[in-house]
């Protein structure tokens, strides 16, 4: 009885270990599951771009082999537009455009303004003045100064240009900091250099990684220079009547009109600018005639001189005959 007693015990323990041992099994299991999965959400959120900047990882090799990571490279990015203007009143608009750039604290990296020329004077033209400008903004004002434009006079065109330089900006960062290197290893071996030969090898490959430094420094100023100041191409034009730009709502019967009473302007504005040309041209014309007329005057003085002297050949021989 005493060993039943004791064999049942002894099971009981058995099952009773053997339950805990699975349970804790079980726990360990659940407690690693949920373990991995907040890490994956933790990781999936971290790779979400913020504040206008691109999250990268990058590999970049250094010179000795080892592995380099960087991240969150800020964008870099070229803004540009070109605008065409016309305007009825050319002097307030040049004055708008160099009010306006200051403004916004610019600068004119070039300007041009042409008058009117000696052949439209000739022919009786007004006006007909032109501006020509490279402006540079800060690009925080590039939308700005962009979207204000109508200040200046009627905007015909206007087209915005991006140029997302990101990749080959850090692309020439990296290669200029890896010559950067290499140009103070090879500074280190020159100075431990013992032979003539070791000292002319190691000098000429300074003297090409210098020339590649000085070029990726120049070229990677030039891009910053470019995205930290917007350029705008601008042409400002003189015309005595603005261009109407076609209200896309009207029928076709009115767009029919529309073409019919501007062929008319035209026919009307040609007959004027004849008109004008030749008013203009009354002096010239007035020393043409007078030129003709002196030609004609001489022509016929001769032609009569000659008459004459034929006629008295012809009497001359007419009395020696009898």
């Amino acid at each position: 009885m005493k060993k039943r007693i004791i064999s049942f015990l002894m099971l009981f323990m058995a099952v009773t270990m053997l339950l805990a041992a699975c349970s804790a099994s079980g726990n360990d299991s659940s407690s690693a599951d949920s373990s991995s999965g907040g890490s994956s959400w933790t990781g999936s959120n971290s790779e979400s771009p913020m504040n206008g900047s691109t999250e990268e990882t990058t590999d970049d090799a250094s010179p000795d082999g080892a592995v380099v990571m960087s991240t969150s490279l800020t964008e870099k990015i070229i803004y540009s537009a070109d605008v065409e203007i016309e305007t009825l009143d050319f002097d307030a608009s040049v004055e708008a455009v160099e009010q306006m750039v200051e403004a916004y604290g610019g600068f004119f990296e070039s300007s041009s303004v042409s008058g009117t020329s000696y052949s439209s004077q000739f022919y009786g033209y007004g006006g007909g003045r032109y501006a020509s400008y490279v402006i540079r903004i800060p690009v925080e004002s590039f939308n700005d100064m962009t979207g204000s434009l109508d200040a200046v006079g009627n905007v015909l065109n206007l087209y915005r240009y991006t140029d997302n330089i990101t990749e080959q900006f850090y692309d020439s960062q990296s290669r200029l900091e890896t010559y950067e290197i290499e140009e103070e290893r090879l500074l280190a071996m020159l100075e431990k250099a013992e032979t003539v030969t070791d000292m002319l090898d190691i000098e000429s490959r300074l003297s090409q990684i210098r020339y590649e430094i000085e070029s990726l420094e120049s070229r990677l100023q030039n891009w910053q220079n470019q995205v930290d100041y917007s350029t705008i191409s601008m042409n400002v034009r003189e015309v005595e009547n603005l261009t109407q730009l076609q209200d896309p709502d009207r029928t076709y019967w009115q767009q029919l009109g529309d073409g019919f009473v501007s062929t008319l302007s035209d026919v009307g504005n040609f007959f004027k600018d004849l008109f004008r040309v030749f008013v203009a041209a009354i002096p010239v014309l007035i020393i043409i005639a007078v030129i003709i007329t002196v030609l004609v005057f001489i022509i016929r003085g001769k032609h009569k001189k000659r008459k004459m002297k034929r006629e008295e050949k012809a009497e001359d021989s007419q009395v020696e005959n009898k």
